[in-house]
């Protein structure tokens, strides 16, 4: 038999970004221009800062994002979609705490005329009676349906736990905000916020940047709502550590198991050792969590941890969903690797493969111009740009087995995070009483 000797990964390669260009309009609008050749298509996004700590301001916010593409006094909602199949584009519009974001896709010879619709629906949106009644209803159904879901509540549970007050811990609105929302509230929503001042227009794709900064300017000058961009939202509160939460959730034959605790943003400097560290303990199918409670013991299908990223936050989530029966022992090993991340060093090995992994899964992500755009996207909420994206790799390069420990115990150490778990409190709260108190809520 012959044996073949695979050769070593060598360095990866540079990444270059491709050719930009930006320019802030009179308006105040940002617009950036990315050039990514290959299929004749362009992506759009539109950020609107979007955040408030104002009561209700979840609910009008999911309604407008909901409606916004219902119609204008011009067109109805049928006829939007029928002008945007002419174009053969699509648009899209969803939201979060932070940010309002309007996502569209066109061949490159439409720009002009996808322009011109997302500047007619920013300046004359109409927010129709019967189209927010309706809309209210639906999202009224989805939400009730949402939080019948233990992995929802697990998630909103947690955010709670770790954000209370703040509009990171209250993404999802409850379902008396939402029903009293009146078309009149997103009308008047949409004067105050969808505003050019502060919001910026990402366009990657088959064109060139400067020819595509010009037509902007030529066409989304005519968005002339004025008013200043929102306020940036508070900074995360700093970590309690409460007593870990358990919510009963009746005769429930697994747990919904969550850890969590505030992270770094891309722009702090440990990013990339906090990046690597997530990795090595559960962030990609080779991890230690997997192999610990997946692999080795049988506990869950698709345990795994990962970093949220949000304009003024971070925050680091570990994940399981497990029969009931075992939801101790898995919340154990769960901490144990935790522990380990803060008391011993990672092996050259395991470091050098979530190096690579780290890199190449930056690579892939900017691969099209629909995942260029994304990236942009979350870029620009923390003021950056591609240049992070070319200088990552190196970074990452740098992170060394002592900065992976320096956050297992500064970041990652059991101490310092929170422990949610849904599930049949009946049977699992004598056990979970081994981990310390408990919070116990029943419905």
């Amino acid at each position: 038999m012959t044996t073949v000797t695979v050769p070593p990964l060598g360095p990866p390669p540079p990444m270059t970004p491709p050719p930009t260009a930006e320019r802030t309009l009179p308006t105040a609008l940002r617009v950036i221009a990315v050039r990514w050749p290959g299929v004749p298509l362009v992506e759009l996004r539109l950020r609107i800062p979007f955040g408030s700590t104002l009561p209700g301001h979840a609910a009008r916010a999911r309604m407008l994002a909901e409606t916004l593409l219902a119609g204008t006094a011009r067109y109805d909602r049928m006829a939007v979609a029928e002008r945007a199949q002419e174009l053969g584009a699509n648009l899209a519009c969803t939201v979060d705490a932070d940010t309002l974001l309007i996502s569209g896709v066109a061949h490159t010879r439409h720009l002009d005329e996808l322009l011109a619709l997302l500047t007619h629906l920013l300046n004359d949106a109409a927010y129709p009676d019967g189209e927010v009644a309706a809309e209210r209803e639906r999202l009224l159904q989805r939400l009730r349906m949402a939080r019948s879901r233990a992995g929802v509540r697990a998630k909103e549970t947690l955010h709670r736990h770790l954000y209370r007050e703040h509009p990171y811990g209250n993404e999802l609105p409850t379902l008396d905000e939402v029903a009293a929302v009146t078309a009149d509230d997103v009308r008047a929503l949409h004067a105050d916020r969808v505003t050019p001042a502060g919001s910026v227009l990402i366009l990657v794709g088959d064109l060139g940047p400067e020819w595509a900064l010009a037509r902007a300017e030529a066409i989304l000058s005519d968005w002339t709502r004025s008013g200043p961009p929102a306020d940036p939202l508070p900074d995360a509160p700093p970590l309690i550590p409460d007593p870990s939460l358990l919510v009963h959730r009746p005769d429930s034959v697994q747990s919904s198991i969550r850890i969590g605790g505030v992270a770094m943003r891309r722009d702090d400097p440990r990013y990339a050792a906090l990046q690597l560290t997530n990795l090595l303990y559960g962030g990609y199918f080779s991890s230690r969590l997997v192999a610990n409670i997946r692999e080795d013991k049988g506990y869950t299908y698709s345990p795994r941890s990962r970093i949220d990223h949000a304009c003024v936050g971070s925050t680091l989530v570990v994940e399981a969903d497990v029969a009931t029966e075992v939801t101790a022992p898995a919340l154990l090993e769960m901490w144990y690797e935790l522990g380990r991340l803060s008391t011993l060093r990672p092996s050259d090995q395991e470091l050098e493969d979530v190096r690579q992994y780290a890199i190449g899964t930056l690579a892939m992500s900017i691969a099209n111009q629909s995942g260029l755009a994304n990236t942009l996207v979350a870029l620009v909420c923390v003021g950056l740009d591609l240049t992070w994206v070319r200088d990552h790799p190196a970074r990452l390069a740098e992170v060394t087995a002592a900065d992976v420990y320096d956050i297992g115990v500064h970041i990652l150490a059991p101490c310092r995070l929170a422990a949610v778990v849904i599930g049949d409190a009946e049977q699992t709260e004598e056990p979970l009483k081994a981990f310390g108190p408990w919070e116990v809520r029943y419905p």
